[in-house]
Protein backbone atom coordinates (compact mmCIF):
# COMPACT_ATOMS: atom_id res chain seq x y z
CA UNK A 1 0.00 0.00 0.00
CA UNK A 2 2.79 2.06 0.83
CA UNK A 3 4.43 1.76 -2.61
CA UNK A 4 1.53 2.28 -4.16
CA UNK A 5 1.03 5.61 -2.37
CA UNK A 6 4.78 6.86 -3.48
CA UNK A 7 4.36 4.90 -6.70
CA UNK A 8 1.09 7.35 -7.41
CA UNK A 9 2.90 10.57 -5.89
CA UNK A 10 5.94 9.91 -8.20
CA UNK A 11 3.45 9.74 -11.35
CA UNK A 12 1.63 12.89 -9.83
CA UNK A 13 4.61 14.88 -9.67
CA UNK A 14 5.73 13.63 -12.69
CA UNK A 15 2.43 14.92 -14.67
CA UNK A 16 2.68 18.39 -12.90
CA UNK A 17 6.25 18.95 -13.29
CA UNK A 18 6.21 17.61 -17.00
CA UNK A 19 3.26 20.23 -17.89
CA UNK A 20 3.50 23.15 -15.35
CA UNK A 21 7.34 22.90 -14.79
CA UNK A 22 8.12 21.62 -17.72
CA UNK A 23 11.33 24.25 -17.90
CA UNK A 24 13.20 22.31 -15.08
CA UNK A 25 13.39 19.62 -16.59
CA UNK A 26 16.73 20.21 -17.66
CA UNK A 27 18.34 20.72 -14.46
CA UNK A 28 17.25 16.80 -13.54
CA UNK A 29 20.77 15.52 -14.01
CA UNK A 30 22.38 17.35 -12.32
CA UNK A 31 20.51 17.01 -9.36
CA UNK A 32 20.13 13.14 -9.64
CA UNK A 33 23.93 12.57 -10.29
CA UNK A 34 24.07 14.20 -5.75
CA UNK A 35 23.48 10.59 -5.46
CA UNK A 36 23.49 8.53 -8.09
CA UNK A 37 24.86 5.13 -6.48
CA UNK A 38 21.81 5.41 -3.76
CA UNK A 39 19.02 3.13 -5.16
CA UNK A 40 15.38 4.01 -4.56
CA UNK A 41 13.20 2.27 -2.04
CA UNK A 42 10.06 2.49 -4.15
CA UNK A 43 11.50 0.11 -6.52
CA UNK A 44 12.76 2.72 -9.38
CA UNK A 45 16.33 2.87 -9.56
CA UNK A 46 16.50 5.96 -12.20
CA UNK A 47 17.96 9.33 -10.61
CA UNK A 48 15.17 10.96 -11.84
CA UNK A 49 12.52 8.91 -9.90
CA UNK A 50 14.22 9.74 -6.85
CA UNK A 51 14.08 13.24 -7.22
CA UNK A 52 10.58 13.42 -8.19
CA UNK A 53 9.75 11.41 -5.16
CA UNK A 54 11.35 14.35 -2.74
CA UNK A 55 8.71 17.11 -4.77
CA UNK A 56 5.67 16.30 -2.22
CA UNK A 57 8.80 17.08 0.20
CA UNK A 58 9.57 20.59 -1.26
CA UNK A 59 7.52 22.96 0.98
CA UNK A 60 8.96 21.50 3.86
CA UNK A 61 12.05 21.97 2.75
CA UNK A 62 11.39 25.73 1.61
CA UNK A 63 9.34 26.21 4.74
CA UNK A 64 13.03 25.44 6.18
CA UNK A 65 15.05 27.31 4.79
CA UNK A 66 12.70 30.35 5.04
CA UNK A 67 12.69 29.96 8.68
CA UNK A 68 16.25 29.52 9.03
CA UNK A 69 16.87 32.64 6.64
CA UNK A 70 14.92 34.55 8.73
CA UNK A 71 16.41 34.13 12.02
CA UNK A 72 19.91 34.62 10.61
CA UNK A 73 18.72 38.63 8.67
CA UNK A 74 16.29 39.86 11.13
CA UNK A 75 18.87 40.94 14.04
CA UNK A 76 20.50 42.98 10.68
CA UNK A 77 17.22 44.13 9.38
CA UNK A 78 16.69 48.08 9.60
CA UNK A 79 13.69 49.93 10.76
CA UNK A 80 10.96 51.02 8.87
CA UNK A 81 11.89 53.09 5.85
CA UNK A 82 15.71 52.92 6.68
CA UNK A 83 18.99 51.57 5.13
CA UNK A 84 21.49 49.75 5.82
CA UNK A 85 24.04 52.29 6.57
CA UNK A 86 27.31 52.85 8.12
CA UNK A 87 26.61 54.68 11.02
CA UNK A 88 29.78 57.24 10.89
CA UNK A 89 31.31 60.72 12.54
CA UNK A 90 32.87 62.42 10.42
CA UNK A 91 35.72 64.87 11.96
CA UNK A 92 35.85 68.22 10.64
CA UNK A 93 37.92 71.23 12.48
CA UNK A 94 36.20 74.64 12.85
CA UNK A 95 38.45 76.10 14.87
CA UNK A 96 38.41 76.64 19.11
CA UNK A 97 39.24 73.08 19.14
CA UNK A 98 36.03 72.49 18.37
CA UNK A 99 35.47 68.65 16.79
CA UNK A 100 32.18 69.06 14.29
CA UNK A 101 31.00 65.45 13.82
CA UNK A 102 28.92 65.69 9.93
CA UNK A 103 27.17 62.04 9.80
CA UNK A 104 27.84 59.50 12.97
CA UNK A 105 31.19 57.95 11.62
CA UNK A 106 32.78 56.22 14.74
CA UNK A 107 31.05 53.49 14.96
CA UNK A 108 30.24 51.01 11.79
CA UNK A 109 27.18 48.80 12.36
CA UNK A 110 23.52 47.69 10.87
CA UNK A 111 20.70 49.57 13.06
CA UNK A 112 17.36 48.18 13.95
CA UNK A 113 14.29 49.05 16.53
CA UNK A 114 15.75 45.76 18.59
CA UNK A 115 19.18 47.72 18.25
CA UNK A 116 18.36 50.56 20.32
CA UNK A 117 19.14 51.19 23.86
CA UNK A 118 16.13 50.89 26.50
CA UNK A 119 14.18 53.60 28.39
CA UNK A 120 15.86 54.98 30.96
CA UNK A 121 12.89 54.35 33.72
CA UNK A 122 10.11 56.25 31.46
CA UNK A 123 9.38 59.88 31.78
CA UNK A 124 6.94 62.15 33.48
CA UNK A 125 6.60 63.54 37.03
CA UNK A 126 9.47 61.95 39.05
CA UNK A 127 10.45 62.01 42.12
CA UNK A 128 14.53 63.50 42.66
CA UNK A 129 15.38 59.80 43.98
CA UNK A 130 13.96 58.26 40.53
CA UNK A 131 15.49 61.05 38.83
CA UNK A 132 18.81 60.39 40.50
CA UNK A 133 18.69 57.26 39.36
CA UNK A 134 19.18 57.86 35.68
CA UNK A 135 22.32 57.63 33.76
CA UNK A 136 23.72 61.04 33.85
CA UNK A 137 24.53 61.76 29.43
CA UNK A 138 27.28 63.17 27.86
CA UNK A 139 27.93 66.99 27.29
CA UNK A 140 27.41 66.61 23.84
CA UNK A 141 24.37 68.32 21.54
CA UNK A 142 22.95 67.52 18.31
CA UNK A 143 21.65 68.65 15.21
CA UNK A 144 19.10 66.57 13.50
CA UNK A 145 17.99 67.23 9.53
CA UNK A 146 18.64 66.73 5.95
CA UNK A 147 22.09 67.69 4.92
CA UNK A 148 21.92 65.88 1.56
CA UNK A 149 18.72 65.47 -0.88
CA UNK A 150 15.93 68.21 -1.85
CA UNK A 151 15.58 69.29 2.12
CA UNK A 152 18.84 69.77 2.41
CA UNK A 153 18.72 73.72 3.20
CA UNK A 154 16.64 73.60 5.96
CA UNK A 155 19.00 70.64 7.38
CA UNK A 156 22.30 72.57 6.27
CA UNK A 157 21.14 75.87 7.84
CA UNK A 158 19.94 73.94 11.11
CA UNK A 159 23.85 72.62 11.26
CA UNK A 160 25.36 76.24 10.70
CA UNK A 161 23.17 77.73 13.47
CA UNK A 162 24.25 75.27 15.73
CA UNK A 163 27.86 75.11 14.73
CA UNK A 164 27.87 78.89 15.38
CA UNK A 165 26.67 78.62 18.50
CA UNK A 166 28.89 75.97 19.59
CA UNK A 167 32.31 77.48 18.25
CA UNK A 168 30.60 80.86 20.47
CA UNK A 169 30.58 78.98 24.02
CA UNK A 170 33.26 76.71 23.14
CA UNK A 171 35.51 80.08 23.10
CA UNK A 172 34.27 80.72 25.94
CA UNK A 173 35.59 78.04 28.03
CA UNK A 174 32.34 75.77 27.41
CA UNK A 175 30.28 74.74 30.55
CA UNK A 176 32.18 74.81 33.62
CA UNK A 177 35.57 74.34 31.63
CA UNK A 178 34.65 71.87 29.10
CA UNK A 179 33.73 71.86 25.60
CA UNK A 180 30.21 71.08 24.11
CA UNK A 181 30.95 68.19 21.07
CA UNK A 182 28.25 68.91 18.02
CA UNK A 183 26.80 66.01 16.51
CA UNK A 184 25.36 66.56 13.22
CA UNK A 185 23.18 63.96 11.69
CA UNK A 186 22.16 63.80 7.91
CA UNK A 187 18.64 62.25 7.69
CA UNK A 188 18.24 62.42 3.96
CA UNK A 189 15.17 63.72 4.06
CA UNK A 190 13.88 59.83 5.05
CA UNK A 191 11.37 59.21 7.59
CA UNK A 192 14.50 55.92 8.54
CA UNK A 193 16.74 58.55 8.68
CA UNK A 194 15.17 60.51 11.27
CA UNK A 195 15.29 57.20 13.47
CA UNK A 196 18.63 56.08 12.82
CA UNK A 197 19.87 59.53 13.76
CA UNK A 198 17.54 59.39 17.19
CA UNK A 199 18.89 56.05 17.69
CA UNK A 200 22.69 56.94 17.14
CA UNK A 201 22.36 59.57 19.01
CA UNK A 202 20.67 57.75 21.87
CA UNK A 203 23.67 55.33 21.90
CA UNK A 204 26.49 58.19 22.12
CA UNK A 205 24.38 59.79 25.06
CA UNK A 206 23.65 63.34 23.70
CA UNK A 207 21.77 65.32 26.13
CA UNK A 208 19.71 67.72 23.53
CA UNK A 209 19.39 68.06 19.36
CA UNK A 210 18.05 71.06 17.48
CA UNK A 211 16.01 69.60 15.20
CA UNK A 212 15.20 70.74 11.50
CA UNK A 213 12.16 72.01 10.20
CA UNK A 214 11.24 68.75 8.05
CA UNK A 215 8.33 66.54 8.12
CA UNK A 216 10.83 63.19 8.90
CA UNK A 217 12.91 65.07 12.09
CA UNK A 218 9.56 66.93 13.80
CA UNK A 219 7.15 63.87 13.56
CA UNK A 220 8.93 60.55 12.91
CA UNK A 221 10.82 59.56 16.04
CA UNK A 222 8.55 61.33 18.75
CA UNK A 223 7.62 58.33 20.97
CA UNK A 224 11.57 57.25 20.75
CA UNK A 225 12.55 60.73 22.01
CA UNK A 226 10.02 60.28 24.63
CA UNK A 227 10.62 56.58 25.53
CA UNK A 228 14.70 57.71 25.44
CA UNK A 229 14.54 61.16 27.75
CA UNK A 230 16.30 63.03 24.73
CA UNK A 231 15.31 66.37 24.31
CA UNK A 232 14.24 67.77 21.33
CA UNK A 233 14.40 71.78 20.06
CA UNK A 234 12.89 71.92 16.84
CA UNK A 235 14.42 75.19 15.22
CA UNK A 236 11.03 76.03 12.55
CA UNK A 237 8.52 73.90 12.27
CA UNK A 238 5.30 75.37 11.37
CA UNK A 239 3.72 72.79 13.12
CA UNK A 240 2.36 72.02 16.55
CA UNK A 241 4.79 69.87 18.90
CA UNK A 242 4.21 70.72 22.85
CA UNK A 243 1.00 67.88 22.66
CA UNK A 244 3.71 65.20 21.12
CA UNK A 245 5.18 64.34 24.90
CA UNK A 246 7.63 66.56 27.21
CA UNK A 247 10.95 66.05 25.71
CA UNK A 248 9.96 67.57 22.30
CA UNK A 249 9.79 71.40 22.43
CA UNK A 250 9.66 74.40 19.48
CA UNK A 251 10.57 77.78 19.18
CA UNK A 252 8.91 78.99 16.29
CA UNK A 253 6.95 81.59 16.09
CA UNK A 254 3.68 80.65 16.77
CA UNK A 255 1.04 81.73 14.28
CA UNK A 256 -1.84 82.69 15.90
CA UNK A 257 0.08 84.87 17.95
CA UNK A 258 1.95 86.70 15.38
CA UNK A 259 -1.43 87.38 13.00
CA UNK A 260 -3.13 88.67 16.52
CA UNK A 261 -0.05 91.07 16.77
CA UNK A 262 -0.29 91.81 12.94
CA UNK A 263 -3.62 92.43 13.11
CA UNK A 264 -3.32 94.83 16.64
CA UNK A 265 -0.68 97.23 14.36
CA UNK A 266 -2.84 97.84 11.87
CA UNK A 267 -5.60 98.56 13.91
CA UNK A 268 -3.24 100.95 15.64
CA UNK A 269 -1.23 102.49 12.39
CA UNK A 270 -3.99 102.02 9.44
CA UNK A 271 -7.32 103.07 9.20
CA UNK A 272 -8.19 99.78 7.32
CA UNK A 273 -11.58 97.94 8.74
CA UNK A 274 -12.74 95.79 5.86
CA UNK A 275 -10.90 92.29 5.26
CA UNK A 276 -11.04 89.67 2.34
CA UNK A 277 -9.42 86.75 3.05
CA UNK A 278 -7.83 84.87 -0.15
CA UNK A 279 -6.63 81.55 1.07
CA UNK A 280 -4.80 78.39 -1.63
CA UNK A 281 -6.91 75.20 -0.84
CA UNK A 282 -3.83 73.07 -2.38
CA UNK A 283 -2.10 73.97 0.46
CA UNK A 284 -2.95 73.05 4.08
CA UNK A 285 -0.75 75.85 6.19
CA UNK A 286 -2.72 78.02 3.86
CA UNK A 287 -6.04 76.59 4.91
CA UNK A 288 -4.89 76.95 8.73
CA UNK A 289 -3.89 80.18 8.14
CA UNK A 290 -6.70 81.85 6.80
CA UNK A 291 -9.04 80.37 9.83
CA UNK A 292 -6.28 82.30 12.15
CA UNK A 293 -6.63 85.33 10.27
CA UNK A 294 -10.52 85.10 9.95
CA UNK A 295 -10.30 84.42 14.20
CA UNK A 296 -8.55 87.27 14.97
CA UNK A 297 -10.11 89.80 12.19
CA UNK A 298 -13.39 88.98 13.93
CA UNK A 299 -12.22 88.86 17.62
CA UNK A 300 -10.94 91.99 17.05
CA UNK A 301 -14.79 93.42 15.61
CA UNK A 302 -13.67 93.83 12.19
CA UNK A 303 -15.21 93.30 8.78
CA UNK A 304 -14.90 90.24 6.80
CA UNK A 305 -16.44 91.24 3.34
CA UNK A 306 -15.55 87.88 1.43
CA UNK A 307 -13.81 84.38 1.55
CA UNK A 308 -12.52 83.61 -1.29
CA UNK A 309 -10.59 80.05 -2.50
CA UNK A 310 -8.40 78.93 -5.07
CA UNK A 311 -8.13 76.06 -5.88
CA UNK A 312 -5.43 73.86 -7.94
CA UNK A 313 -5.49 74.01 -11.92
CA UNK A 314 -5.02 70.12 -11.69
CA UNK A 315 -8.16 69.85 -9.74
CA UNK A 316 -10.56 67.86 -12.18
CA UNK A 317 -13.98 67.92 -10.45
CA UNK A 318 -14.24 72.20 -9.53
CA UNK A 319 -15.58 75.30 -11.22
CA UNK A 320 -13.06 76.58 -13.68
CA UNK A 321 -13.97 79.66 -12.26
CA UNK A 322 -12.91 78.64 -8.74
CA UNK A 323 -9.32 77.59 -10.29
CA UNK A 324 -8.87 81.28 -11.94
CA UNK A 325 -7.02 83.92 -10.34
CA UNK A 326 -8.63 86.19 -12.93
CA UNK A 327 -12.30 85.19 -11.66
CA UNK A 328 -11.26 85.76 -7.84
CA UNK A 329 -10.04 88.81 -8.19
CA UNK A 330 -13.12 89.75 -10.08
CA UNK A 331 -15.65 88.59 -6.74
CA UNK A 332 -13.49 91.52 -4.97
CA UNK A 333 -15.00 94.34 -6.67
CA UNK A 334 -18.59 93.01 -5.38
CA UNK A 335 -17.58 94.75 -1.95
CA UNK A 336 -14.11 95.87 -2.10
CA UNK A 337 -12.25 95.84 1.06
CA UNK A 338 -9.52 98.01 2.58
CA UNK A 339 -6.99 95.23 2.16
CA UNK A 340 -6.55 91.51 0.88
CA UNK A 341 -5.26 88.58 3.08
CA UNK A 342 -3.73 85.85 1.73
CA UNK A 343 -1.96 83.03 3.21
CA UNK A 344 -0.16 81.02 0.12
CA UNK A 345 2.76 81.22 -1.50
CA UNK A 346 4.92 84.15 -2.26
CA UNK A 347 5.15 83.33 -6.19
CA UNK A 348 1.64 83.00 -6.37
CA UNK A 349 0.74 86.11 -4.36
CA UNK A 350 2.89 88.13 -7.10
CA UNK A 351 0.30 86.56 -9.56
CA UNK A 352 -2.26 87.78 -7.60
CA UNK A 353 -1.20 91.30 -7.32
CA UNK A 354 -0.42 91.70 -11.45
CA UNK A 355 -3.70 90.63 -11.57
CA UNK A 356 -5.28 92.89 -9.03
CA UNK A 357 -2.96 95.94 -10.83
CA UNK A 358 -4.32 94.71 -14.59
CA UNK A 359 -8.18 95.00 -12.65
CA UNK A 360 -7.49 98.37 -11.19
CA UNK A 361 -7.30 97.35 -8.00
CA UNK A 362 -4.77 99.27 -5.81
CA UNK A 363 -5.57 97.66 -2.38
CA UNK A 364 -2.36 96.35 -0.73
CA UNK A 365 -2.24 92.60 0.61
CA UNK A 366 -1.33 91.35 4.50
CA UNK A 367 -0.13 88.04 5.11
CA UNK A 368 2.99 86.00 6.52
CA UNK A 369 6.54 85.63 5.85
CA UNK A 370 6.08 83.49 2.47
CA UNK A 371 5.71 86.73 0.85
CA UNK A 372 9.21 87.65 1.38
CA UNK A 373 11.15 86.23 -1.40
CA UNK A 374 12.76 87.89 -4.23
CA UNK A 375 9.69 87.38 -6.74
CA UNK A 376 7.50 89.19 -5.04
CA UNK A 377 10.05 91.93 -4.10
CA UNK A 378 10.83 92.52 -7.39
CA UNK A 379 7.60 93.85 -8.10
CA UNK A 380 8.18 96.98 -6.78
CA UNK A 381 5.69 99.24 -6.59
CA UNK A 382 3.24 96.89 -7.70
CA UNK A 383 3.37 95.19 -3.85
CA UNK A 384 4.48 98.43 -1.99
CA UNK A 385 2.55 98.68 1.44
CA UNK A 386 2.48 94.51 1.90
CA UNK A 387 2.53 93.81 5.56
CA UNK A 388 3.92 90.84 6.94
CA UNK A 389 5.31 89.29 9.92
CA UNK A 390 8.18 87.44 10.33
CA UNK A 391 10.32 85.53 13.08
CA UNK A 392 13.81 87.48 12.46
CA UNK A 393 15.25 90.43 11.12
CA UNK A 394 18.87 90.15 9.60
CA UNK A 395 19.08 93.67 9.47
CA UNK A 396 18.04 94.75 13.51
CA UNK A 397 20.39 96.61 14.89
CA UNK A 398 20.09 95.00 18.46
CA UNK A 399 23.89 94.52 19.16
CA UNK A 400 23.35 90.76 19.75
CA UNK A 401 21.54 90.15 16.30
CA UNK A 402 24.52 92.38 14.68
CA UNK A 403 27.16 90.21 16.17
CA UNK A 404 25.46 87.32 15.41
CA UNK A 405 24.99 88.13 11.05
CA UNK A 406 28.68 89.50 11.19
CA UNK A 407 30.04 86.23 12.56
CA UNK A 408 27.72 84.01 10.41
CA UNK A 409 28.51 85.73 7.13
CA UNK A 410 32.10 85.67 7.84
CA UNK A 411 31.63 81.68 8.65
CA UNK A 412 29.36 81.00 5.33
CA UNK A 413 30.01 83.71 2.89
CA UNK A 414 25.84 85.12 3.81
CA UNK A 415 23.37 86.75 5.41
CA UNK A 416 22.03 83.79 8.02
CA UNK A 417 18.01 83.15 7.34
CA UNK A 418 15.53 82.96 9.94
CA UNK A 419 15.87 78.75 9.95
CA UNK A 420 20.25 79.16 11.03
CA UNK A 421 18.58 82.20 13.72
CA UNK A 422 16.30 79.53 15.24
CA UNK A 423 18.97 76.98 15.18
CA UNK A 424 21.47 79.38 17.25
CA UNK A 425 18.65 80.79 19.92
CA UNK A 426 17.51 76.61 20.57
CA UNK A 427 21.70 75.44 20.98
CA UNK A 428 22.02 78.50 22.95
CA UNK A 429 18.73 77.88 24.98
CA UNK A 430 19.77 73.99 25.28
CA UNK A 431 23.13 75.77 26.71
CA UNK A 432 21.43 77.52 29.42
CA UNK A 433 19.03 74.50 30.74
CA UNK A 434 22.11 72.22 30.87
CA UNK A 435 24.45 75.32 32.67
CA UNK A 436 21.61 75.74 35.17
CA UNK A 437 20.41 72.23 35.84
CA UNK A 438 22.28 70.70 38.87
CA UNK A 439 23.37 67.22 36.61
CA UNK A 440 23.61 66.16 33.56
CA UNK A 441 20.57 63.69 34.11
CA UNK A 442 17.66 64.24 31.23
CA UNK A 443 14.96 65.07 33.84
CA UNK A 444 17.11 67.73 35.32
CA UNK A 445 18.03 69.56 32.11
CA UNK A 446 14.32 68.83 30.67
CA UNK A 447 13.20 70.54 33.97
CA UNK A 448 15.24 73.70 32.67
CA UNK A 449 14.74 73.98 30.11
CA UNK A 450 10.93 73.93 30.10
CA UNK A 451 11.65 76.71 32.84
CA UNK A 452 12.63 79.06 30.12
CA UNK A 453 11.05 82.65 30.59
CA UNK A 454 12.23 85.33 28.72
CA UNK A 455 15.25 83.96 26.93
CA UNK A 456 17.24 86.83 24.81
CA UNK A 457 17.78 85.59 21.67
CA UNK A 458 18.52 86.81 17.86
CA UNK A 459 14.91 86.14 17.13
CA UNK A 460 13.33 87.98 19.90
CA UNK A 461 12.47 86.85 23.40
CA UNK A 462 11.01 83.70 23.93
CA UNK A 463 9.39 81.99 27.00
CA UNK A 464 7.99 78.55 27.19
CA UNK A 465 4.42 77.55 27.71
CA UNK A 466 3.61 74.48 30.00
CA UNK A 467 3.43 72.48 27.24
CA UNK A 468 7.42 73.33 25.64
CA UNK A 469 5.40 75.44 22.64
CA UNK A 470 6.87 78.79 22.44
CA UNK A 471 5.67 82.20 23.54
CA UNK A 472 7.32 85.19 21.19
CA UNK A 473 6.42 88.02 19.28
CA UNK A 474 6.60 88.63 15.84
CA UNK A 475 8.94 91.14 13.83
CA UNK A 476 6.33 93.54 11.61
CA UNK A 477 8.06 94.21 8.02
CA UNK A 478 6.40 96.88 5.50
CA UNK A 479 7.43 96.91 1.65
CA UNK A 480 8.52 100.48 1.12
CA UNK A 481 10.30 102.53 -1.22
CA UNK A 482 14.74 102.65 -0.51
CA UNK A 483 17.56 103.77 -2.10
CA UNK A 484 18.11 101.03 -4.10
CA UNK A 485 14.44 100.46 -4.91
CA UNK A 486 11.93 98.61 -3.06
CA UNK A 487 12.80 96.24 0.05
CA UNK A 488 10.80 94.73 3.45
CA UNK A 489 11.49 96.84 6.13
CA UNK A 490 10.94 96.07 9.69
CA UNK A 491 8.22 98.76 11.11
CA UNK A 492 7.86 97.15 14.23
CA UNK A 493 10.05 94.54 16.39
CA UNK A 494 9.03 92.60 19.96
CA UNK A 495 9.95 94.35 22.97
Amino acid sequence: MIKFVFSAMDNLNLLLISKIYKPTQKYLPFYAGINSNSQATSGHKDSSSRLFRLVPYFPLFSFGLLLAVFFILVPVVPSEGAENIKVEFEKREFGAGLEMRSNLKTVERRLAVRDMTAPEYGYGDKTEAEIMKERPRELSIAVLGPLTGELRLYGNEASNGAELASDEINAKGGINGKDISLLVYDTKGRVGGARMGINAFVKNRVIGVVGAATGEVSFSATKMLNDNQLIMVSAGSRRRLGDTGPYNFRITLGDSSAVNNLIEYIIENRKWRKFSILNSVVNDFSVKLAAEFKASIMNHNLEVTSELFLWPKAMSNIDPEEKSIEAQIKKLKKNMPDVLVYTGEGREAGELVKEMRKQGIGIPLIGSEDLMIPQFVSLGEDVAGTLVYGGFNPNSQNPKVQKFVKAYKKRFGRKPTRLAALSYDAYMMLVKAISDSSSLRPSHVRKQLALTKDFEGVTGRTSLDETGEAIKKPFIFEMMKTGRGYSFKVVQEPK
